[in-house]
């Protein structure tokens, strides 16, 4: 009983740091850097290419999509 009391005492907190801030510190960091070393492997043209592919699916994607409708 006391050890599950102070496994709870511990991991709570531990949980509200991680998600209200460890979370974003880390997309901050992660996401950015990740998109950099796409850039390093790919070339500048490369990247590019892809970035504006990956935009242009998700604005025009749904439009594009017919939706069937069962009888």
């Amino acid at each position: 009983m006391l050890t599950r009391l102070i496994g709870y005492i511990l991991f709570i907190p531990f949980i509200a740091f991680y998600s209200y801030v460890l979370g974003p510190a880390l997309k901050l960091v992660l996401v950015p850097g990740g998109m950099m070393l796409f850039f390093f492997i790919l070339g500048p043209d490369e990247f590019s290419k892809h970035w504006q592919k990956a935009f242009s699916n998700t604005q025009n994607g749904c439009k594009d999509m017919a939706v069937k409708q069962g009888n």
